[in-house]
């Protein structure tokens, strides 16, 4: 039987991709992650297009306060959308070997050694859905990448952020995420000093940072941010 997944078509150009929907031409053109040529925002990581050293809506009304930088890998743009909605909605999950391994260029520049920290689940998520995105990518980072996994978080809210405006998000507090007790009764365990937050996309800045916030309350000095994409 054929693999259907050889005939489907790069969502960028049209031409044959094979199983990761963007071909090779535009992977190496379109999907370079955290260009360290350009200037970035030093409090979100979005690329900046003018002299200033932040961004404008960070300068108007930023979030983020608390965390030590941000490495946004893709904008989430025209055919990039799809991309993250194939992997979530559609459940390609063999995309996560892709972004795990961009992830991964980025960790061995900036963080080498460091542990990271997934951004957990809903309660129940992966009971009922069976699987869940940054669970795979923290598998494979752990596995393949040998990248030491610490998972010092657990979410304690079920409604799922998509499904909030901007408004409602900011205005809900820190009460998503708490930290994981369990992680003491490990022989010789002791909080990292430094540790780096993986999560899919940044939108408006609130997951990161109420994540931040519950990791230096419990003894984390600095903790940085790797995500997929960036709504931008």
């Amino acid at each position: 039987m054929k693999n259907i997944f050889l005939f489907d078509k790069c969502l960028c150009c049209g031409r044959p991709s094979g199983i990761f929907q963007v071909c090779p031409q535009c992977q190496k053109k379109y999907l370079i992650p955290y260009d360290f040529s350009v200037e970035h925002c030093k409090i979100c990581g979005k690329k900046l297009i003018s002299e200033n050293d932040v961004c404008f809506e960070c300068r108007e009304n930023a979030v983020i306060q608390t965390l030590d930088s941000v490495y946004p890998l893709f904008s989430y743009k025209l055919w990039k959308k799809d991309l993250l909605f194939k992997w979530k909605m559609e459940g390609r999950r063999y995309f996560a070997f892709y972004f795990a391994s961009k992830i991964n260029e980025v960790y061995r520049q900036k963080f080498s050694g460091l542990p990271i920290v997934p951004v957990p689940p809903r309660p129940f998520k992966i009971y009922k859905k069976g699987w869940d995105q940054i669970n795979d990518l923290t598998h494979i980072l752990k596995y393949f990448y040998k990248i030491p996994v610490c998972h010092l978080l657990i979410r304690t809210e079920k409604n799922e952020q998509k499904k909030k405006n901007r408004t409602e998000r900011l205005s809900n507090g820190n009460t998503a995420y708490c930290f994981n007790q369990k992680v003491f009764r490990k022989k010789n365990f002791s909080v990292p000093k430094e540790v780096v937050l993986i999560d899919d996309i940044l939108t408006t800045g609130v997951t990161v940072e109420n994540c931040c916030e519950v990791l230096k309350k419990n003894g984390v000095e600095k903790v940085h941010a790797i995500t997929v994409f960036i709504a931008d």
